[in-house]
């Protein structure tokens, strides 16, 4: 674990607040530190060890927050932070909490762009990876890199909910689409996978831009490299959550078009929102080892299958099977129910390969997919 790892562990951002004598409310809201207002504008995330200060459209993690508040820089308040944690250390000698071999994060494969407004940050990060873990330029920035990339997370997190917030659930249209008979979803499992949907567009777009800067929106993924709105034409949004967090969106049409796609995934600009990942990962905290798993083909078969009483997942296409996270499905048994055509067997034969063991296949013979396999068994019985 490394000195800002620590620090984070051992401080909570609501507890520092109150010890610097600001009063949070009940809520986690304080006024904000980067302007004088008469209403509390900045969220103290208890959680996440995290802020964001709707106001000014500023916010990151508890070390930010002392270096804005104090007016010092990120190296002094580390430093400071340290102290009053009993991490006490120099330039000269080893870090109590560093390891004696140093750990490099993953090799970053492509390119990272850093936005205007993550410079400084970089740089900061950059400079006490140089400074006090005594690291080359080149090691120093890619450890910066890997702290911007959980940086974005945090931000990403807190846009998609703050958007979720504003749309709150679907309209009654796309309700009627849900529970219709070629979906079958009821309200719980609406509401359990929160599932919302864009009910005005201009006010939605307004809304992200009075709340976040353009640079914030572009690292969310919600605007594209055209600066285009990216779900302006799929209006139900599909969230995917790990440890109960959005930590990505999808869109999804509920009329028919020849001209666009049925679904649309947020734009990868911010090298962290690969579309390659498995939809209600949540639902493995609660399958044991050795017991049933269903690997299904959409969101829409994985929300049907839990609906029905199955611990199911899904991939959202068989051309983005998430082949980095297989490793956390090998140790169950695995059913696949793919989509009765060609792509599905081969993405079946794929995960196969990648399990490194048989695994049970679920064959869908007069259906396209479970969703209509289990509507048309529940529109027979109810006639």
């Amino acid at each position: 674990m490394n000195l800002i790892e620590e620090i984070t562990n051992r401080i909570n951002i609501v507890e520092l607040a109150f010890g610097l004598g600001i009063q949070p409310t009940k809520q986690g809201f304080i006024y904000s530190i980067y302007k004088n207002e008469n209403n509390r504008s900045l969220m103290l995330y208890a959680k996440t060890n995290s802020y964001y200060c709707f106001s000014t459209g500023q916010g990151g993690d508890l070390i930010k927050f002392y270096a804005d508040l104090k007016g010092i820089s990120i190296k002094e308040a580390i430093r400071e932070l340290a102290v009053k944690t009993g991490l006490h250390f120099g330039r000269s000698e080893k870090l109590e909490v560093r390891s004696k071999k140093k750990i490099m994060p993953k090799r970053i494969e492509k390119r990272v762009t850093i936005l205007k407004s993550e410079i400084e940050y970089f740089e900061e990060r950059a400079g006490v990876y140089e400074y006090m873990f005594e690291l080359n330029r080149r090691q120093a920035e890619v450890s910066a890199i890997a702290d911007l990339m959980n940086e974005r997370k945090e931000k990403q997190n807190l846009i998609y909910e703050s958007l979720e917030k504003f749309c709150y659930g679907v309209d009654d249209k796309t309700y009627d689409y849900l529970r219709g008979k070629d979906r079958g979803l009821n309200q719980e499992t609406t509401k359990r996978f929160r599932l919302f949907s864009i009910k005005d567009l201009k006010q939605t777009i307004e809304y992200l831009k009075d709340c976040f800067i353009d640079d914030e929106l572009i690292i969310s993924g919600l605007i594209n490299k055209n600066d285009k709105f990216v779900f302006t034409y799929h209006k139900l949004i599909i969230p995917y959550l790990e440890n109960n967090k959005i930590v990505y969106l999808r869109g999804r049409r509920i009329q028919s078009s020849k001209e666009l796609s049925k679904y649309i995934s947020l734009s990868n600009y911010p090298g962290n929102l690969p579309l390659k990942r498995f939809f209600n990962s949540d639902t493995l905290k609660k399958v044991k080892e050795n017991e049933r798993l269903i690997v299904c083909e959409g969101e829409f078969d994985t929300m049907i299958m839990e609906q029905e009483g199955f611990a199911a997942i899904g991939i959202p296409g068989v051309t983005n099977i998430p082949t980095e996270q297989i490793g956390t499905i090998k140790k169950y048994d695995l059913y696949i129910a793919f989509d009765n055509d060609e792509a599905g067997d081969s993405a079946t034969h794929k995960i196969v390969k990648l399990v490194n063991r048989p695994i049970k296949g679920i064959k869908l013979k007069h259906n396209n997919d479970l969703t209509e396999l289990i509507n048309e068994r529940r529109n027979r019985e109810n006639i």
